[in-house]
């Protein structure tokens, strides 16, 4: 669904025209594009990295923890990126950036929220301060 939010955004910026020229045109539409992708790129390197992992029989809950906070945030900054480069048509409710914004929202709640994965993460790291009763 990212890509797709991202490839779409693209082919809307081809077309929609703003000052009498595409908003692709844009070096700050068409930059925080590649971000992005290049972020999504990242982010599926970490993906595989914790399936490799976990084929192998290691324990995966660090990197998994890390993989579910990093693509629910970035679920949200490419809503959210994307839905502001489609303007209004970004509202309308067959959008698929519109149902990505409302839907991808459930990816950094379910499963366990953000500050869950980053509690997790931090007790992996060893820097969560120690219960004294």
């Amino acid at each position: 669904p990212l890509e797709i939010a991202i490839e779409r955004t693209i082919a809307y910026c081809r077309e929609r025209q703003v000052f009498g020229k595409p908003v692709l045109d844009n070096q700050v539409v068409h930059y925080r594009l590649a971000e992005l992708q290049t972020e999504i790129e990242a982010t599926r390197s970490l993906f595989y990295r914790a399936a490799q992992a976990y084929i192998a029989g290691e324990d995966v809950t660090q990197l998994a923890s890390m993989e579910k906070l990093k693509i629910g945030r970035l679920c949200r900054e490419v809503a959210d990126a994307c839905l502001q480069y489609w303007g209004g048509q970004g509202f309308m409710w067959d959008n698929p950036v519109a149902r990505l914004f409302r839907d991808g929202r459930l990816v950094s709640i379910g499963g366990g929220t953000d500050e869950i994965m980053l509690g997790i993460i931090a007790k992996g790291m060893g820097t969560l301060p120690s219960r004294q009763a």
